[in-house]
């Protein structure tokens, strides 16, 4: 018959070969560790203590292991001893459990944000893929509300800067929005930027604005471009729309009141108002640089030569 291989044990960084070793050394983490692995119960097998083996195996899932195991190797302690070192350990314990859970949260939180910021980044390459949409343009803007508002809230100026002139549909369709609209509009910079380059006067500057970036438009695909061809295109794609013209002190009637749509600019002595606010009467102070949406589009005018612009929300 083989002889069993013996093996010390390790309490309290010192190696144990008896029961007296195990008493004078005796530390409950180490020996509840040895106890939890099932290394005591080898220890005391291979070590010949088979009465001890058996009180230790006799240990039932209900009772306190540590207050067993000192009773059963009969360590001298006192009964406050035994409370003070079971408390500690206990408290480690679940210490220890609370930081395995806090680590695995702390895992899941970071696998949560990657994936946030990973599926705006995606939502901002495909503004760029689409770049002629303006229905996705729509859409986009409201995925960045329901998704990713904390995360526009902090890079809404890095957002504007990348697309003002990659994607300038994009900017439009955030000043429609009216969750995310106050983010450009509230920020002295982005707003001058706007009045200066975003309220299109007339086609020719619609032209100049989109055109570069509309990929049909492209002079390798289409050298000799029709220029008034080019404009219905971007205006189709915009819904973008003008009129130029006197309504002699009398209300136009331009876009029925189900119709929405953000004015971008009025000559100065014009103005514009909502279908179903017969009172209101908006300026061009007021309506240039300010986006202001509408429900439907009457004009007043007494300019025949510059244009109203506005586009369909």
């Amino acid at each position: 018959m083989a002889k069993a291989i013996k093996f010390n044990l390790m309490l309290d960084s010192k190696p144990v070969r008896d029961i007296e070793g195990l008493r004078e050394n005796f530390c409950i983490d180490d020996v509840l560790d040895f106890y939890q692995k099932r290394l005591l119960q080898k220890w005391l097998k291979v070590r010949g203590y088979e009465d001890l083996l058996e009180k230790v195996e006799a240990i039932k899932a209900n009772q306190s292991a540590v207050i067993e195991l000192i009773k059963i190797f009969d360590i001298q302690k006192s009964e406050k001893e035994i409370k003070e070192a079971v408390y500690s350990l206990e408290f480690w314990q679940e210490r220890k459990i609370e930081l395995e859970e806090w680590h695995k949260k702390d895992l899941r939180i970071k696998e949560i944000v990657a994936d946030y910021h990973n599926g705006y980044d995606v939502l901002k390459a495909k503004i760029l893929e689409n770049k002629e949409d303006m229905p996705f343009m729509k859409s986009a803007t409201k995925e960045i509300y329901d998704k990713y508002l904390e995360i526009f809230r902090i890079d809404f100026r890095y957002f504007f800067n990348d697309f003002k002139e990659k994607s300038p549909l994009i900017v439009y369709a955030v000043l429609m929005n009216q969750d995310l609209r106050k983010f450009f509009l509230e920020d002295n910079s982005i707003k001058q930027e706007l009045s200066n380059s975003f309220l299109l006067q007339d086609l020719k500057v619609a032209k100049t604005k989109f055109y570069s970036i509309f990929d049909d438009f492209s002079k390798k695909e289409n050298k000799d471009y029709d220029e008034l061809s080019a404009i219905d295109k971007i205006q189709k794609n915009t819904k973008l729309h003008t009129f130029t013209g006197i309504t002699d002190g009398y209300w136009k009637d331009l876009e029925e009141v189900k119709t929405k749509v953000m004015v971008l600019s009025i000559p100065s002595g014009t103005f514009v108002r909502s279908v179903n606010k017969p009172k209101e009467e908006i300026s061009a102070q007021e309506i240039n640089g300010n986006f202001l949406s509408l429900d439907g589009l009457l004009y007043k005018s007494n300019n025949s030569s510059s244009p109203v612009v506005y586009l369909e929300v």
